[in-house]
């Protein structure tokens, strides 16, 4: 028998109204009633939808508290209310298992019964209650037992269309991975996921504790709930959960206990709610679905604080609704009450959530990934990097590397000794800005243009860095700061496959505007574009922003920013240089992914001003590292972060570019597709 006391209460659509009855562990029953004439589906659907919209602004329930409080108090009330309070008296201070009984019905699925708030409070919400575990029961009649774990839990991740989103899952789980609580099986991902190939990963070794599907849920006409998996020429696949179930029996009858149903962007509300019922029907100890998508940040916090309680060392460890419970508490209070809190949702096929029994346990720490040696010894010194490159990052490429600055240094010297002969000796410690300032005053800007071509123009040699970096940038948004197209000609020679567009700002005397150039996936030509297009695929496509101007590629002149008057008025906001929905994608992608700085000074003035230019006020994202080369001293200055965006540190490497180019060219990077 279950150690837990539990309550079940059946929940069915009498006409337009939902009657409630319940039965207890101990053989309680209650008499049923209806939630209220006032109470009808299409009230519950108008709460559905205003939880839902909350949600998607990243706001709590504000206004709409005092009706979550009335369905609360229309559910409990009567014989289901005294029935409730005898067995949580009887629990002795231990917490109450709640079944939700919803027979099929799609409005009862899709409602988040999880933000019922219990009268005279603001938080006492029914998903998060420390006192009583709220989960979706189906009929069972076999029991449940926790499953033994003596080692790490294996997750296995399927994501057939949304890698960034896998990506998002990884490093939620890292800490996890490092610690051996987790084992991180191969996910499968994009073509990798379709059907032949999921089949047979289901019936090899090892088996996995925990699946994680990142996806699209739907229900046919028939009332059949499916799952989108990878699209096979160009059409969309979907399987019916009745099929992948019975895939899944081998894996139930073995080592397979929860399977956690993950919305994607662009899911169908509730859908996963009832593909989840129908695994657990079908055989699923336990399933987490989500009744809606959620941020990236919102997404990371919540499983990590999910699986780090199901697997860890916490007390309640092994249980999947304490587990579930504290994840949403963490959301709520993490991330000022946000109703994105009760998307998730646990149906539960027996009357205990415990899934897991680890008491004989032992943990390892996981295996190295690569027995490379000098991938071994930079992932000992940089484990941050390491993490940083597994996941798709902005890259902003500075302009300060010393394989640089034979050029600059040539370039500088012309200045200087034309400068001397015209006005006498100058001050040494002059900055490259100072100096362009003065050359330009003296002799004008299209002489210091002319001097720039001579330096610049025939020295346009990759360098191994920039090709080791080409080879694993993924698509989505970089910047870079080379006055030569470098990193842009390594890329369409590395990736020949990528459609690959340069942005370059034409400077405050155009008003701003940005010049535009396409290279197409498989052709060799660049484009001038005349017309911007609406929109960029950053799940596919490279975007690369030439900030600080110069040689668009293939090789074609445009003045670079060189003196503190250029700085000043040239480097623009994106907003400034592109259309609004364009500059605002780009912008979405700097807030979510990390960000890889390379090349950058915390002493240069216009490197703090891009900064500032590209982030605004906002720290740099989660995971953001900056390398810096050994012996300048500057490791403090950003990690402290008193000059950054938002006064936000960020963490801090010492390696030359020779040392970087090895991690680059050996580290486990996804492979792009």
């Amino acid at each position: 028998m279950p150690s837990r006391n539990w309550l079940e209460i059946d929940l069915e659509r009498i006409g337009a109204e939902v009657q409630a009855k319940a039965l207890g562990s101990r053989g309680e029953h209650a008499l049923p009633h209806v939630l209220g004439p006032a109470l009808d589906v299409n009230l519950l659907s108008q709460f559905t939808q205003q939880v839902r919209e909350a949600a998607a602004r990243a706001r709590p329930l504000g206004m709409h508290l005092k009706q979550a409080q009335m369905l609360h108090q229309a559910l409990f009330r009567g014989e289901v209310q005294e029935v409730m309070l005898r067995l949580r008296e009887a629990a002795g201070g231990e917490q109450l298992l709640l079944r939700l009984m919803l027979h099929r019905d799609g409005t009862l699925q899709e409602f988040p019964w999880e933000a019922l708030c219990e009268p005279d409070t603001t938080l006492g919400f029914m998903g998060s209650s420390p006192d009583m575990l709220l989960t979706r029961g189906v009929s069972s009649k076999e029991p449940l037992q926790p499953r033994e774990v003596r080692g790490a839990v294996r997750v296995l991740a399927i994501a057939p269309s949304d890698e960034e989103a896998l990506t998002v899952l990884r490093v939620a789980l890292e800490e996890s991975i490092v610690a051996g609580e987790i084992q991180w099986l191969e996910p499968l991902v994009g073509t990798g996921a379709r059907l032949p190939y999921l089949f047979d990963r289901l019936q090899r070794e090892p088996i996995p504790h925990i699946i994680h599907f990142i996806g699209h849920g739907c229900v046919d006409p028939k009332g059949a709930p499916l799952l989108r998996l990878a699209d096979e020429d160009g059409e969309e696949t979907w399987l019916e959960v009745e099929l992948l179930a019975q895939q899944f029996k081998e894996g139930f009858r073995k080592y397979l206990r929860l399977i956690v149903l993950d919305a994607c962007e662009g899911a169908r509300p509730g859908a996963l709610a009832s593909a989840a019922e129908w695994l657990t029907r079908s055989g699923a100890d336990a399933v987490v679905a989500h009744l809606w998508p959620v941020k990236a940040d919102i997404a990371r916090a919540c499983s990590r604080a999910f699986y780090q309680s199901l697997t860890g060392t916490a007390q309640q460890r092994g249980d999947v609704a304490c587990s579930l419970n504290h994840a949403r508490r963490t959301v709520l209070g993490s991330f000022g009450g946000s109703a994105e809190a009760f998307s998730p949702v646990l149906y539960l096929r027996g009357h205990d959530s415990i899934l897991f029994d680890f008491k004989s346990r032992k943990l390892l720490p996981p295996s190295s990934p690569s027995t490379h040696s000098d991938h071994a010894a930079t992932d000992t010194q940089a484990p941050a990097l390491h993490r940083l490159l597994e996941q798709p990052f902005t890259l902003v490429l500075g302009d300060r590397w010393k394989d640089e600055r034979v050029m600059l240094d040539g370039f500088r010297e012309r200045l200087r000794q034309t400068l001397t002969r015209k006005v006498g000796s100058l001050p040494a410690e002059l900055s490259m800005s100072t100096l362009t300032q003065h050359y330009a005053l003296h002799f004008g800007e299209k002489d210091l243009d002319e001097v720039f071509q001579d330096a610049f123009g025939d020295a346009a040699a990759a360098l191994p860095l920039i090709g080791a970096l080409a080879r694993k940038l993924r698509p989505g948004f970089h910047v870079t700061l080379l006055r030569l197209p470098l990193l842009e000609l390594a890329l369409a020679e590395e990736q020949p496959e990528r459609t690959l567009y340069v942005i370059q700002p034409s400077g405050a005397a155009d008003g701003g505007r940005a010049t535009v150039r396409k290279r197409e996936g498989g052709g060799k030509s660049w484009e001038k574009l005349r017309e911007l297009p609406e929109s960029f695929d950053l799940s596919k496509e490279l975007v690369v922003l030439r900030h600080y101007c110069g040689y668009l590629p293939p090789h074609v002149f445009m003045r670079p920013l060189l003196t503190e008057d250029d700085y000043l008025l040239g480097i623009n906001e994106l907003e400034a240089m592109l259309p609004l929905e364009l500059a605002d994608s780009l912008m979405g992608e700097l807030n979510i992914r990390p960000v890889l700085l390379l090349g950058l000074s915390m002493l240069t003035w216009h490197h703090r001003m891009l900064l500032y230019r590209l982030f605004g006020k906002r720290p740099l994202p989660s995971g953001s590292l900056v390398i810096l080369e050994p012996g300048e001293k500057e490791r403090e200055l950003w990690e402290r972060g008193r000059i950054l965006p938002a006064r936000a540190g960020v963490q801090v490497l010492e390696l030359s570019a020779s040392e970087l180019t090895v991690p680059f060219d050996t580290w486990a990077v996804a492979e792009r597709p």
